[in-house]
């Protein structure tokens, strides 16, 4: 899915998006700086958890990176399971249709 599309075209009215910085400092320099400039760069609505301990408990077992997880106004997951599955513009505009 062309996320940054999404977003631009109204998407930031109807989702927020949260990227985990999962592997940064695990395969080199730990930089927060150019975490943040990426995202900038990518879409400035997009915001950046580091991963901790919890945020790797609550996500596990994540199979691949980057991965989509979508969750109700409640928190709880309704899309998503850790695998690498496309998700395209018209499946995402009928799950959050279903979540109105």
């Amino acid at each position: 899915m062309q996320l940054r599309k999404f977003l631009n075209d109204g998407g930031t009215e109807r989702v927020n998006v949260v990227a985990v910085s999962w592997t940064e400092g695990r395969y080199g320099d730990d930089s927060p700086s150019r975490l943040r400039s990426m995202v900038r760069t990518f879409h400035p609505a997009i915001r950046v958890v580091r991963a901790s301990p919890k945020v790797e408990k609550d996500f596990s077992p994540l199979v691949y990176v980057p991965a989509s997880f979508i969750f109700d106004k409640q928190g709880k997951i309704v899309y998503g399971d850790g695998n690498r599955e496309y998700l395209g513009t018209a499946r995402l505009t009928k799950i959050l249709d279903s979540l109105k």
